[in-house]
């Protein structure tokens, strides 16, 4: 609409820091999450689904964190539970699901909670696109994995094996 304010204007980054219940200047490494998403079909390839197994592999999500992983495609999905990368992200506590759309836009019903902290490795984001009022913060899927198992957002070379 023409009355609103340009993405790189004071008035957009001031609200945008208010929707997200950030401050000017915050650091967000150590920020409490509610929520880990990885997938979409930009960023749960075989390639990233593999990467962030390798960050999982022994561990636990924090507890309170809901984690779901949904596989980019149908053949990214069959060859990762080829790989046996499936049975790493349950057992490091993730939802395995169908691939598709999922949890990457608020569809078929299914959402994060009102005011809900997530990290997701989706390839864009508005306000409410994981649900009404949540909060999604992108990042790569090392750092949504690294960031489940420590319940904050953490930076996965620190989690690193």
């Amino acid at each position: 609409a023409e009355d609103e304010p340009g993405q790189g204007s004071a008035e957009a980054q001031d609200r945008a820091r208010e929707y997200m219940g950030l401050d000017s200047g915050m650091s967000l490494a150590g920020l409490p999450i509610d929520a880990a998403f990885i997938g979409s079909c930009t960023n749960s390839r075989i390639s990233d689904l593999r990467r962030a197994a390798r960050l999982l592999e022994g561990r636990k999500v924090a507890e309170g964190v809901k984690a779901i992983c949904v596989p980019g495609s149908t053949t990214v999905k069959r060859q990762a539970e080829a790989e046996g990368l499936h049975e790493v992200f349950r057992k490091a506590g993730f939802e395995w699901r169908e691939a598709g759309c999922s949890m990457c836009f608020f569809a078929g019903g299914e959402s994060f909670g009102p005011r809900e902290r997530v990290i997701s490795s989706t390839n864009r984001n508005f306000e409410s696109r994981q649900g009404p009022a949540t909060r999604t913060h992108l990042a790569s899927p090392e750092t949504v994995a690294a960031s489940a198992i420590a319940g904050m957002i953490a930076d996965p070379r620190k989690v690193a094996v």
